[in-house]
């Protein structure tokens, strides 16, 4: 077993931020190989439908590279992908050469019970219908839910499945049906038009030469995703690494010590820190100069205690919260600093009007809002001019918004 390595809170924190991209200079120019890159060393960028802004994929990439082209990153799903939709972190868009790891994912999926006891009710009430859908997706993909010819939508009214907490009774047997074939690897996201999901066969999607690859064992393919999730991380605790793939706890841990007993992880101690960490053999201890507004849904920030441990910043999401309960706002981004989150901004896109709004931006209780005022509107302006806004406007509201 390789000797345990000590580590600072500063140790990892630059760690944490080598190993999700920052710290390294924003290129010039941004080329598609470069946004396959910044997919490929995250492992999983994750998508969300929420547009009051910009998609939080697009602004996954932008807080690394600055700004770009955001097709470049709708590119990596053209017919010589190198990225795929499925369930990493939660829905994702994944390196292509990860899909022989997630196959355990879809089998145990396809055997999920409620997913059969779906199947068995749909059949009953349904006869056929199942693979009528699948052969129709076949003949006329790639297709969202609503080109269905037979969407199958259940009456709303009624109560036995507006009220069912289980999987796969929903107000539509089409949506679910497409969702079941996708969860069980048979049928593949496309692409998406608007932010609806294009449903087509999966060998129509991934590669030939990706699908052609063996699928490994299940406890293999595991090993490869907590190895690929210690390395984005850089440092990180059995949970934080179970939650980046979202992985079952037990798994997690006995991957972590099958690759630490191989030599392929470092055992850890970092100083704040309750539990035992695990630390990529290539990690960077480097001092980080970054200055990013980073997506809720960063990867950076996926896990909260970790973020909390790292940062000392407390990531605040607060979207589902209804308004008068909201202590920052609906859509807040925090702002990366050097190598401290120092303040978090509210922010929204009114693109009629071609405005970026500022609608509450706050100084973190241990930074003096003038200090950052400066690099934080620097980085507003070249977010504004990314989105092809032409203005920016400041509402009054927190202790940074009058240094803005």
């Amino acid at each position: 077993m390789p000797d345990q390595v000590e580590l600072s809170e500063g140790d990892a924190r630059r760690i944490g931020l080598r190993a999700q991209g920052f710290g390294v200079a924003r290129p010039g120019r941004v080329d598609r190989r470069r946004v396959r890159k910044v997919v490929a060393s995250l492992g999983a960028v994750q998508l969300d439908a929420v547009n009051v802004l910009v998609r939080s994929h697009y602004l996954t990439v932008y807080s690394r590279l600055g700004p770009y082209p955001r097709r470049l990153l709708d590119e990596q799903l053209d017919p010589d992908r190198a990225a795929f939709e499925y369930w990493g972190h939660a829905a994702s868009l994944i390196p292509v050469e990860f899909h022989p790891a997630l196959r355990w994912r879809m089998t145990s999926n396809a055997e999920h019970k409620n997913w059969l006891a779906f199947q068995e009710r749909v059949e009953r009430e349904r006869p056929g219908y199942l693979a009528a859908v699948e052969r129709e997706v076949a003949e006329r993909g790639p297709i969202r839910f609503g080109e269905l010819s037979d969407p199958a939508r259940r009456d709303r009214s009624d109560t036995k499945y507006a009220a069912s907490s289980v999987l796969w009774e929903r107000f539509s047997d089409g949506k679910s049906v497409l969702e079941g074939l996708f969860n069980a690897g048979r049928l593949s996201a496309s692409g998406r038009r608007g932010f609806e999901r294009l449903y087509d066969l999966t060998e129509r999607v991934i590669p030939a030469e990706i699908l052609a690859q063996p699928t490994p064992p299940a406890d293999e393919a595991q090993r490869f995703l907590v190895q690929h999730a210690v390395r984005a991380l850089g440092v990180a605790t059995a949970r934080d690494v179970a939650d980046y793939y979202r992985l079952p706890a037990v798994v997690t841990r006995a991957r972590l010590r099958e690759l630490v007993d191989g030599g392929e992880l470092r055992p850890a101690v970092v100083q704040g820190w309750n539990e035992p960490a695990y630390l990529d053999p290539g990690a960077d201890t480097r001092p980080v100069e970054a200055r990013a507004l980073l997506s809720p849904f960063d990867s950076l920030l996926w896990e909260r205690s970790r973020v909390e441990r790292l940062f000392g910043f407390r990531h605040s999401f607060e979207l589902y919260v209804k308004p008068a309960k909201r202590e920052y706002g609906y859509f807040v981004l925090p702002f990366l600093l050097g190598e401290r989150l120092v303040a978090r901004v509210d922010l929204s896109a009114d693109r009629n009007q071609g405005i970026l709004q500022v609608l509450g931006a706050y100084a973190e209780p241990s930074v003096r809002p003038r200090t950052i005022a400066a690099d934080l509107s620097t980085e507003l302006n070249t977010l504004a001019t990314w989105l092809d806004l032409e203005k920016t406007t400041v509402t009054p509201r927190g202790n940074l918004a009058p240094h803005l």
